[in-house]
């Protein structure tokens, strides 16, 4: 409080403002704001044009059911119902899409889910013709055949008065457009079932703005002014007649002007002039009110107006991402759940007719709103390129190392057509376990033979099974399998006794650089695999 100036005291003129709401705009008046005002009618169609127009990816990785999907949507005009459902449940607060299902059933009784033969139909219907049962709401949660469909609180029926005819419809059929949700004490009832209308928040922002464009135009026709003098004006109006005098006369000069484009002047006591007046800061009032209304709209200056990027280093890519981030929030809002809801339906239709054979489980996913430039989207294939490269050559490292076989990336490329290591080895971990238990050795080959026919046969390029010695350990001795895939009998002492001629010579002949029985005794003494090459 500053008693001096008054701040803060009940003659403080700040402490005379508060808040008052705005009226109740009816809907007409909506509408006709909707027709004539091209600002206005941008603002509501722009954001819901931009929600629908990439589409989505349900995560099947089915060309068949996808082309199944993407056709029943086509037949349903479903992107096009969806934009104006959305349209109009930003111009009045709420809008509902009927669902024509073909289950056996009338519109005011809940959809058979055991019985969907088809969907005929798709009809939106703004908030302004559409009315909420409020005598039948839910009290409770209830379960149907639908998923993310919550029920308490909610109109069980709505009643539709179309310039076609009045029905009454059950919520079942509906797909329900809010545009954002209001309090219980709202303080008007007619948008607590839906939403507010987006002409209420921005109501004062758009007068202003539009004001703020058409005074500038007027400001232009008052930027030169025409100046009359004439010798004992005043004199002459103090006359009778003195007035119709000179008003003659001025609309002779601007007659004249005109039609003639020149003014004839009495030489001795006439005077016409020009005067031009400088306006500045106009173009900043302008810019001010435009920048009020874009914050309140979330739409960029670049959509909205038409304008370039301002500023230093100005790119606009701010303002996108703020605006594509308000785009995705209406999507979450309004078409999500729709749609999901809707998918249930096609998908339990079609299993019933048997276009197909089971439900599949999606995963709904909208496609993202930025597109890439070239050098963008050549910088994203380039990294994506690196990446599977990078794990192209891990699987290879683990393949070489026994921990994967290639049978198993081949299995997830199949399914995926991309992996990831960790995931493998967690899927496939206890078939990985068995791999690592001991194997009884099927016949073994005689001294000098080839192995016994059912036996593998060994790949040079691929590295020799693991042996354990405890599989095969008896008085009789055991096989092994060097790295190069010969098959060598020990016996009780350790020594190669049996097998490939050569390799059994070179094994204890020790030339290949080694302590043969010493290393192959070291090797199954400590329960190892054997590390001879031959």
């Amino acid at each position: 409080m500053n008693v001096l100036n008054k701040y803060g005291t009940p003659q403080d003129n700040s402490e005379a403002y508060h808040f008052v709401r705005e009226s109740i705009t009816p809907d007409m008046q909506l509408t006709t704001l909707y027709e004539g005002n091209g600002l206005f009618s941008k603002i509501i169609d722009t954001p819901a044009e931009e929600a629908v127009k990439k589409g989505f990816n349900l995560n099947l990785n089915n060309d068949e059911i996808d082309t199944f999907i993407e056709d029943k949507l086509d037949s349903l005009d479903w992107e096009d119902k969806a934009m104006t459902a959305i349209k109009w449940a930003r111009l009045y607060g709420g809008a509902i899409i009927v669902m024509f299902i073909d289950d056996g059933r009338g519109l005011d009784e809940p959809v058979d889910w055991h019985n969907i033969q088809n969907i005929d139909e798709l009809r939106v219907y703004e908030r302004a013709v559409v009315q909420a049962d409020e005598t039948s709401l839910y009290t409770q949660e209830i379960t149907d055949g639908s998923r993310g469909r919550h029920h308490f609180g909610e109109p069980e029926y709505y009643i539709v008065s179309s310039r076609f005819g009045m029905f009454r419809v059950h919520e079942s059929r509906c797909l329900v457009f809010r545009n954002g949700s209001m309090p219980e004490q709202t303080v008007n009832s007619i948008y607590l079932f839906w939403g507010i209308p987006e002409y209420l928040r921005i109501k004062r922002a758009l007068r202003e703005t539009t004001t703020a464009h058409s005074d500038a135009t007027k400001l232009l026709e008052r930027s030169v002014q025409a100046i009359y003098s004439m010798k004992n004006l005043a004199q002459l109006l103090a006359t009778d007649n003195g007035e119709n005098q000179v008003l003659k006369r001025l609309e002779v000069i601007d007659m004249a002007r005109g039609l003639l484009n020149s003014i004839a002047i009495d030489a001795d006591g006439e005077n016409y002039d020009f005067k031009t007046f400088q306006f500045s800061g106009v173009r900043d009032v302008i810019d001010a009110q435009c920048n009020m209304l874009s914050a309140i709209t979330n739409i960029p200056q670049t959509i909205l107006f038409g304008r370039s990027p301002a500023g230093m280093n100005a790119t606009g890519q701010s303002d996108f991402e703020n605006y594509y981030n308000f785009v995705e929030r209406i999507q979450k809002q309004m078409l999500k759940r729709n749609l999901r809801y809707l998918l249930d339906v096609i998908f339990r239709a079609a299993k019933h007719v048997g276009d197909i054979d089971e439900e599949p489980e999606y995963k709904l996913e909208f496609n993202p709103l930025w597109s890439l430039s070239e050098a963008e989207q050549a910088n994203v294939e380039q990294t994506k390129a690196t990446t599977s490269q990078t794990k192209a050559q891990t699987a290879q490292i683990y393949v070489q190392m026994q921990a994967l076989d290639p049978s198993e990336v081949r299995k997830k490329l199949a399914a995926d057509e991309e992996f990831d290591i960790e995931d493998i080895i967690d899927d496939d971990d206890e078939d990985f376990q068995e791999v690592l238990q001991p194997q009884q050795p099927a016949e073994m080959p005689p001294q000098g033979g080839t192995p016994p026919q059912g036996v593998p046969q060994p790949n040079p390029q691929q590295a020799p099974p693991v042996q354990n010695t405890d599989a095969d350990d008896d008085d009789e001795g055991q096989w092994i399998t060097t790295e190069n895939g010969h098959h060598v009998h020990l016996n009780v002492e350790g020594e190669p006794d049996k097998g490939n001629p050569e390799v059994v010579e070179k094994l204890k002949s020790g030339s290949t650089g080694s302590e043969p029985e010493a290393k192959i005794g070291r090797a199954f003494s400590r329960n190892a695999e054997t590390d001879i090459v031959c």
